[in-house]
């Protein structure tokens, strides 16, 4: 098999129905002509025929060396960003993100020539890259696949996979064949950034806003546990099941009953009021969404449950909840703070976008060798969305005539959405993940209805209860004998430093108009034509220094999350270059003092809901 037959089988099977898009696609009359050449280090390359003009994706002599120059020049990735590349280019640049970085990346490549895709899929095998990062391929008039449709995929992705900073790179000679593109990439990235900065009323003074939440359930860490603890506790010889509350978890409830005592059973947070209403308690249940409607958990039982949560939840919710709970590593710096003086080892639950990817990847850190699903169709069966008795007693049906339709289960077809089809392909690239570290590695899918995912075995919830759970297992005194993260002397310590948290807001801001006057200064300086001068070079060397005591706070993260089109402003020099010093002098002074303006308004904004919060203590 060459290398495009098994790409383009390897993108079926993430994307199923793109080969059959890619085939009827039929390329934009654009004057392109790609061929493919060898450069001197024995890389292949791909040469562009446009306008009677030549152009190469990569160096003739030297293919290899300016993309890993770019990858060692690049700040640190994170899993917090999505980032997009204008083309897929000779593939050397999306190769070495492949070859060398090791956290999960979130990609979206926008190649706007089919000819150049199909011809790119010939000179890399993207096999265990894929399977390593979460890759978005949309490429100009493959199937609905257009540039003017990327902002709309870019925000479900941001959303889904709760990403909130965009980083765009374009790749050499892109901006030449595709001038008006790149504009227009750059203009959807800059109001992608946008649509992720929400008012500052609603940001900062609702009650739901994830900073706010942040600040409000920090006091629960003081005698939280952290989920490493049940890594360390659970038996690993024993089956997980993971209730989640789609649908067909009607047709199955009662079976649960059975397992009770003999797996350990975690429900997502809107499954838990149909489990509770058929007399059956998990051992514990998930909540990770800011804006999770109370009522949909708050019910009789479920306060004494023990959950799984992040800092970010709903604080009602978390308020409401009295029995233990257990947090995730926590990306806020303020709260890896606290966390810090537990010495307890970072463990990560990884995310999926869903509440349940979150429970599998749970199940996964623990060791459990089987996992069984119940209640994760990933599809509108019946056409409904939820299982009765979760957001209404009996769920209304719902028009799916402009759904996707993917293999189901017991069906030949299912309807599914976008976000749904998402968590599908999350689930079965990590099954193929996980079964190539462990060869006994199961997933039993006894949903009983929705879509097929690749990887699992299909049984009733009956049969899969019966063959696994076998062994009797007391997991509430397991859970009960978790004592919590910080001893007494570091939970005092913890709400000391939480009380502290206005002061440093306010320090923060302090700092911050200190930042602004030094940008007014540099602006004035360029005005005067002083930019050659020591004083000038000094200047940005202070402003510099200025930027790192800024983003040293603790709570300067708290500040981003409001505004994250804050740092973007500040990172739009990537995608221009002015031709002088002295115009590139003042647009600096421009952007740093919007972003000035905007972090030492939110710091201030942030410390008096930070006094509201903690006075008290």
């Amino acid at each position: 098999m060459d290398l495009l037959e098994k790409n383009l089988k390897l993108l079926e099977q993430h994307y199923p129905g793109i080969r059959k898009n890619l085939d009827e696609a039929e390329e934009q009359q654009d004057g392109l002509r790609v061929f493919e050449e060898q450069s001197e280090d024995c890389e292949k390359i791909l040469k562009i025929q446009y306008n009677h003009h030549l152009c190469y994706l990569a160096g003739k002599r030297n293919a290899k060396q300016p993309p890993h120059e770019w990858l060692e020049e690049q700040e640190q990735f994170s899993d917090s960003f999505t980032y997009i590349f204008m083309g897929i280019g000779n593939t050397g640049y999306l190769r070495e993100l492949m070859e060398h970085v090791n956290v999960r990346l979130n990609i979206i490549i926008y190649e706007p020539s089919l000819q150049i895709f199909l011809k790119s899929l010939e000179t890399m095998d993207l096999e265990e890259g894929m399977n390593r990062h979460l890759i978005i391929f949309w490429v100009e008039g493959v199937g609905y696949m257009t540039l003017d449709k990327l902002r709309d995929i870019s925000s479900k992705f941001l959303k889904l996979e709760k990403i909130t900073k965009v980083q765009l790179f374009i790749l050499p000679n892109y901006d030449i064949l595709f001038p008006k593109l790149c504009d227009q990439i750059v203009e959807q990235c800059n109001n992608i950034a946008l649509d992720n900065r929400v008012s500052y009323n609603t940001q900062v003074y609702h009650a739901e806003d994830t900073a706010i939440n942040a600040m409000k359930n920090a006091k629960y860490l003081c005698h939280a546990c952290k989920t490493v603890q049940l890594f360390q506790t659970i038996p690993v010889d024993i089956t997980g099941i993971l209730v989640a509350a789609g649908p067909s978890l009607n047709k199955n409830i009662q079976e649960l009953k059975k397992a009770k005592g003999k797996a350990f059973i975690i429900a997502v947070d809107t499954a838990i009021k149909p489990l509770l209403n058929a007399g059956i308690i998990p051992d514990m249940f998930f909540i990770v969404d800011a804006k999770k409607i109370p009522d949909l958990v708050m019910t009789k039982g479920a306060q004494d449950i023990p959950l799984v949560t992040t800092l970010d939840a709903a604080p009602k919710v978390l308020e409401y909840h009295k029995g233990k709970k257990f947090f995730f590593d926590e990306g806020y710096q303020f709260a890896q703070k606290i966390i810090a003086r537990s010495g307890l080892p970072w463990g990560d639950v990884c995310t999926g976008g869903s509440v349940a990817t979150n429970i599998f990847s749970l199940f996964y850190k623990i060791c459990l060798k089987t996992i069984i699903l119940v209640g994760q169709d990933l599809a509108l069966t019946g056409n409904r969305s939820h299982a009765d008795g979760t957001f209404e007693e009996k769920m209304p049906e719902i028009d799916t005539s402009d759904c996707e339709w993917v293999e189901g289960n017991y069906e030949e077809k299912v309807p599914t959405r976008t976000d749904l089809k998402v968590f599908l392909n999350w689930y079965e690239a990590e099954i193929r993940r996980y079964k190539e570290r462990f060869n006994d590695f199961r997933v039993i899918n006894a949903t009983e209805g929705g879509a097929k995912i690749e990887g699992t075995e299909l049984m009733t919830l009956k049969e899969a209860i019966a063959e696994t759970c076998t062994k009797n297992i007391d997991i509430k005194d397991c859970i009960d004998r978790i004592p919590p993260m910080l001893n007494d002397q570091n939970q005092k310590w913890a709400k000391e430093y939480l009380k502290s948290i206005p002061a440093q807001f306010d320090s923060l801001r302090k700092n911050t108009l200190k930042l602004n006057r030094s940008y007014c200064r540099l602006d004035a300086m360029c005005k005067n034509n002083q930019i050659n001068s020591e004083q000038y070079i000094k200047l940005l060397k202070k402003i510099k220094n200025q930027i790192k005591r800024i983003e040293s706070y603790d709570t300067y993260q708290l500040v981003i999350f409001v505004i994250p089109s804050a740092e973007q402003i500040m990172r739009e020099e990537e995608y221009e270059r002015l031709d002088s010093v002295k115009k590139e002098g003042f647009e600096l002074a421009r952007k740093g003092k919007l972003y000035t303006s905007l972090v030492a308004e939110t710091a201030s904004l942030l410390r008096d809901e930070a006094k509201k919060i903690y006075d008290y203590w």
